[in-house]
């Protein structure tokens, strides 16, 4: 058979998969253990795309095979994209793993599939008949939406989890979004395919719009997008979890009281956060501590990173100053500077990350009501 249209976009597929696993394993440390999961699906459509890219190519009893064996990882979708999730979240071991239970579904597949190997295309339909068959496809697509159905709701309780910690902080709401946004594809591509399963099943309309076929290329297309704003997303902050035995603090309650009272003179008194050089070797220094103990206090009882910390007392100053109508003074930019930020792209990212809003819109909504 000729090259077709349809060959081209599958091949396209192909090459954006293995693409985005190779440039997947160059980004951050922070995200390798949850990026080796979603290299793991990505590789899957892969795998799904180069079998539907021959299917019109191979021997029937070759097909139905590679046609049963691809359709087995329909349910690892739901489970690797929970833990994925889980990945990106937490950091305890526990929360990286899932128990067997979630993959009993693909296990039973695959056994399925091993059965299937003791026979011929025709002794298979024969043993089945036409009722068994029926039973078998459809069981198989009503188990794959369930499927969906069950991970869309865990990860919108993780979604839950981050946005009621005590231990959020600002970059958590981004992270939360992130899930909320891929969950509600995942949702909406299980709701197509239910539909699709009535039209097929029930009304036994095989000309559908919404096929099996349309989905899975539709879950393949979706995760080559997850794998995309993986590869391009900023850092995303991970949520601690709670330890189950507690550890010795670094410092003692007399030395964590001194830093922060030295702390809250540099900040309100002396405004250090205004220096567009302060580090947190600079700022311990100040502090008469170790950069060490500074990032353990912010960390351990603000529950902040360093720039966490020093840039919203830079957003609070940028706002006081525009309270007092200095943006009609000068520019944006030079009132951010004054403020201790040293580039626009992070006085913009941090306005967006702490207000919700850009800049010139919170001053247009603030200023015209």
């Amino acid at each position: 058979m000729s090259f077709t249209f349809i060959d081209l976009i599958l091949f396209t597929g192909i090459i954006q998969g293995i693409f985005l696993m190779i440039s997947l394993q160059f980004i951050s440390k922070k995200h390798k253990a949850a990026n080796k999961i979603l290299m793991i699906l990505i590789g899957i459509s892969v795998i799904v795309f180069v079998r539907e890219m021959l299917s019109y190519r191979l021997d029937r009893n070759i097909f139905w095979r590679t046609a049963i064996l691809t359709e087995s990882t329909m349910y690892i979708f739901g489970p690797f994209l929970y833990l994925y999730f889980k990945r990106l979240v937490f950091k305890n071991a526990s929360e990286q793993t899932l128990k067997l239970k979630h993959y009993i579904p693909s296990i039973l597949m695959l056994l399925y599939f091993l059965w299937t190997l003791s026979f011929t295309f025709e002794e298979y339909r024969a043993i089945l008949g036409p009722v068994g068959m029926f039973t078998i496809y459809i069981t198989m697509e009503l188990t794959g939406v369930l499927s969906f159905a069950i991970y869309a709701y865990l990860s919108f309780k993780i979604v839950r989890q981050i946005r009621n910690s005590e231990h959020a902080t600002e970059y958590t709401q981004k992270i939360a979004r992130y899930i909320q946004y891929v969950t509600v594809g995942i949702s909406f591509i299980a709701i197509c395919w239910g539909i699709g399963v009535f039209n097929r099943y029930i009304l036994k309309n095989y000309d559908a719009v919404i096929s099996y076929k349309l989905i899975w290329f539709c879950i393949a297309v979706f995760l080559f997008i997850v794998g995309y704003f993986s590869f391009t997303q900023p850092e995303i902050i991970r949520l601690p979890v709670p330890k189950k035995t507690p550890q010795k603090d670094r410092l003692t309650k007399k030395e964590i009281s001194e830093i922060q009272q030295k702390l809250q003179i540099l900040i309100e008194e002396e405004h250090i956060y205004t220096r567009a050089d302060l580090s947190l070797k600079i700022l311990a220094k100040e502090l008469h501590t170790s950069a060490n103990n500074l990032s353990w206090l912010l960390n351990s009882v603000y529950e902040k990173t360093f720039y966490e910390y020093i840039n919203e007392f830079r957003i609070q100053a940028f706002l006081k100053k525009i309270e007092a109508g200095e943006h009609k003074k000068q520019t944006l930019l030079a009132i951010a500077m004054d403020a201790g930020f040293n580039s626009k792209s992070t006085f913009n990212k941090t306005f967006k990350l702490l207000m919700n809003d850009t800049p010139s819109s919170y001053i247009e909504k603030k200023f015209s009501s």
